[in-house]
């Protein structure tokens, strides 16, 4: 593992979907698990988001409370964590609200994205975009980047392709993952974990370490055992 913590945290249907067939579906926040999630983005340098769910969310997450903002600066953190976008092909729309927050950007994506994309030049005013290799992107230059720059903590928000990508590349400590109690179904809905797969002698394996129930909303707290 590397010196930088990693934790995904994600939440799911009982039947494993992290969001409905239609993706830009209306649906309620749970205040809950919101308020979770920030808890747990309040502790990162910085979050990782792959580029779908980028576009469909619109904006980065940002933490609100006054007392985890509080927090942040006696730990000496930022008010809020870096946002990286992970995105190969560079494939992100300029009008993207998550382009003019106050935050700070990063957008990690290859050669091969920097050339192809016309408006290149004009998102490297909006975000710090960081090539990573020439059509696939090298993990192992990223962590390193990180660890220069003084990121000690990542959260990792997903979507399945990035998750998977982490998985495949070691990268993950610990999950946090919520588990919502109702179900969508749909063969073609994303789940936590996408990427090619793995087989069940190779699967990464996981120890639960913590729970927590809210209701009917489970709260599950897993360490990668390798």
């Amino acid at each position: 593992m590397s010196a930088i913590q990693t934790t995904v945290v994600l939440a799911m249907t009982v039947d494993g979907k992290i969001s409905a067939v239609d993706p830009q579906a209306p649906r309620d926040f749970d205040p809950v698990d919101q308020a979770h999630v920030e808890y747990q983005v309040s502790l990162a340098d910085l979050i990782l988001v792959g580029a779908g769910t980028i576009r469909t969310e619109g904006v980065s997450f940002t933490i609100r409370n006054p007392e985890l903002l509080a927090a942040r600066e006696v730990r000496g953190q930022s008010p809020q964590p870096i946002t990286c976008v992970v995105s190969a092909s560079l494939g992100l729309s300029l009008d993207l609200p998550f382009l003019s927050q106050d935050i700070e950007r990063w957008i990690f994506t290859t050669r091969t994205g920097l050339e192809r994309n016309s408006d290149a030049t004009t998102l490297q005013k909006l975000a710090e975009l960081i090539d990573l290799g020439d059509t696939d992107l090298d993990w192992d230059r990223a962590y390193s980047l990180m660890a220069e720059r003084g990121i000690h903590k990542v959260v990792a928000l997903g979507g399945g392709s990035l998750t998977a990508a982490l998985v495949k590349a070691g990268r993950i400590d610990d999950w946090w993952l919520t588990i919502w109690p109702f179900i969508y179904g749909g063969k073609d809905a994303p789940s936590p974990v996408e990427g090619e797969g793995f087989v069940p002698n190779a699967a990464p394996h996981l120890e639960l370490i913590e729970t927590r129930q809210v209701a009917s909303q489970l709260f599950l707290h897993y360490r990668t055992l390798n």
